[in-house]
């Protein structure tokens, strides 16, 4: 049964009671007033079982350092580890049963854990699987991967400075997960790259946002969805590419990547939502693919040392793209949209 939250209706006896105390209200008012609304996504209640569809047949039984969950097709999900080990090894089979997924929250805080290694037959990391893991250094993930759940791998956040308490350096893909979800590795701030393999379909919002340390983002083909805030304040990323399967840039997907100098967006891009880049201050040149046909406002806006921007001709074009006072020129099509922007804005235009 899937946990997604649902709606949910209460009339309690105290709608009688209005009713006696002279209350106007008709009965349909009441019903409105009592009405709770519980339509949203709660990660916590949502186990690897509802995202693997399968049924629980027994919980919390032991072998050796791992508690497991056993399903009735005898698959199973590991959901805590109790050992001392430095370096973890989800296997691929407990007590004879397939270990499918690493369940919410089965390492949660654990300080002792350096590397973890997930067996090819681990299908799901659960929703905060080994969040707050600070000493947590490297993840391998199997083969047979196919979502990372939300906050699975998020480090605590330093308040003092601003920056996570985590450790996490490396993350190697064996296989190629279909969803990374919402601040999957939100705070990863050792992290010095971040390469994901071509065949992702969907970055949920925040999952990368505040690795500071990764002066890499390379995407690869075939991702469908970004979420908003989902790179923001990578501050050390100098190269970012972004495939064209990824149709829309979510809003302030790259704020504040204040290193960025290499900017590669390709063919199939359509849409460039609020602040996708704003204060992306080291960009000097940025070259738009001619599919963009909506740019939402503060696209390149305080973008300081922004001098080029090459694109076609968008049929969408909102307020403040680019600061007010900056020395940008901007190099399209004569007549397009973004030469009447250009003019409108006492922007420096060429024609392409």
């Amino acid at each position: 049964m899937t946990k997604r939250a649902k709606k949910i209706i209460t009339v309690v006896a105290l709608a009688a009671l209005m009713s006696i105390l002279f209350c106007s209200c008709s009965t349909a008012d009441l019903l409105s007033l009592f009405a709770v609304d519980t339509d949203a996504y709660d990660p916590a209640t949502e186990m690897a079982a509802d995202v693997l569809g399968k049924t629980v047949a027994q919980e919390n039984l032991k072998s050796g350092d791992f508690t497991y969950t056993l399903y009735s097709d005898g698959t199973a999900s590991v959901t805590a580890y109790g050992g001392s080990s430095e370096k973890v090894e989800i296997p691929p089979q407990i007590d004879g049963h397939t270990v499918v997924a690493l369940d919410n929250k089965a390492l949660y805080d654990n300080d002792q854990i350096k590397e973890l290694i997930l067996a090819d037959t681990v299908q799901v990391v659960g929703n905060s699987a080994a969040m707050y893991c600070a000493n947590l250094q490297k993840v391998t993930f199997g083969k047979e991967i196919k979502r990372i759940g939300v906050s699975a791998f998020e480090s605590e956040a330093d308040d003092s400075n601003g920056v996570g308490k985590g450790s996490l350096q490396e993350i190697i893909f064996n296989g190629t997960p279909e969803v990374i979800g919402e601040k999957a590795f939100y705070y990863a701030d050792d992290l010095t790259e971040i390469v994901l393999p071509d065949g992702i379909k969907e970055i949920g919002p925040w999952a990368f946002a505040k690795c500071t340390g990764a002066e890499k983002i390379i995407i690869g083909d075939g991702l469908e969805t970004m979420g908003d805030h989902a790179f923001l304040k990578c501050k050390g990323a100098k190269e970012i590419r972004i495939p064209g399967s990824c149709k829309v840039i979510e809003v302030s997907a790259f704020y504040q990547c204040i290193s960025l100098e290499n900017l590669t967006l390709e063919e199939g891009i359509g849409t460039l939502r609020k602040g996708a880049f704003e204060e992306c201050t080291a960009l000097k040149t940025v070259t738009l693919p001619d599919s963009i046909k909506t740019m939402e406002p503060y696209v390149f806006y305080n973008c300081e040392s922004l001098t080029e921007c090459v694109a076609g001709s968008p049929e969408t074009l909102e307020k403040d793209l680019f600061t007010r006072d900056d020395n940008v020129r901007i190099i399209a099509p004569a007549g397009s949209s973004l030469e009447d922007y250009a003019r409108k804005h006492k922007i420096e235009f060429q024609a392409r």
